[in-house]
């Protein structure tokens, strides 16, 4: 079966293949990843056919009688490179490459095994930055207690997820809490009379990666009572004098 042939079947099996579950394979933006076969026993592999099938359908790397084919036409060529386990490397890995990818490989007496691919390659989030903005005049505000809004956000990251958490990771609940957009804004609601832990983090979450800021708010509530909080929290600093 010729170089040209063995596209023209494989192709052909492509609808097919796509009625299996995808291994879902994570993969960090800048840094090498693995696509990585299950050869099955005694499937002894003659041909091997990589592609890339969404958004839109690119042959990727290409083995005939073990002797790997350069395909110019890629968008992976330069990054892509063919194992002799059959398994797909691309490095660097970049946001675009986020896809559906098949394996097609045929053994000696023509069978073919098929599997397929879903990477998701993300870019890390970095360590979040925190604003704080006291909340506008309240008349109907309880004396002695603190309210504010605090903001966190990440400059870096695709498809993230913010949460927060209390003293010792404790889960906020109750009237005092509420999160908003989606959780990246806490409006929060101190008690200035109770002596005790008043320490915020917000975790800035995606696949492969996480990082986390805490600050402390009871002092300067009390210094700031009845006037408005403005400022912004970096990465584990105190709130400013």
């Amino acid at each position: 079966m010729g170089p040209i042939l063995l596209t023209l079947v494989l192709h052909s099996a492509i609808p097919a293949l796509l009625a299996h579950a995808p291994l879902r394979v994570l993969g960090i933006e800048g840094q090498p990843v693995f696509l990585k076969v299950n050869v099955p026993p005694d499937f002894l592999v003659r041909d091997a056919l990589w592609r890339f099938l969404t958004p839109a359908e690119e042959l990727v790397a290409i083995s005939f009688k073990g002797t790997a084919q350069n395909v110019y036409q890629s968008r992976f060529y330069g990054r892509s490179r063919l194992h002799t386990n059959f398994s797909l490397e691309i490095s660097p890995a970049a946001l675009g490459d986020s896809g559906i990818f098949s394996a097609l490989l045929v053994n000696t007496t023509g069978e073919i095994e098929k599997q397929i691919f879903h990477l998701e390659v993300y870019d890390v989030v970095s360590t979040p930055t925190i604003h704080v903005f006291g909340e506008e005049s309240n008349p109907n505000r309880k004396s002695g207690s603190c309210e504010f809004f605090l903001a966190c956000a990440a400059s870096r990251g695709t498809n993230v997820t913010y949460s927060w958490a209390g003293p010792g990771g404790e889960t906020l609940a109750g009237e005092n809490h509420s999160a908003l957009e989606n959780g990246q804004v806490l409006r929060a609601k101190l008690d200035l009379s109770e002596k005790m832990a008043s320490n915020y983090t917000c975790t800035v979450t995606n696949a492969v990666s996480a990082k986390s800021v805490s600050i402390e708010v009871q002092e300067q509530c009390q210094r700031q009572s009845g006037k408005q909080i403005s400022y912004v929290v970096a990465a584990n600093e105190p709130f400013p004098a």
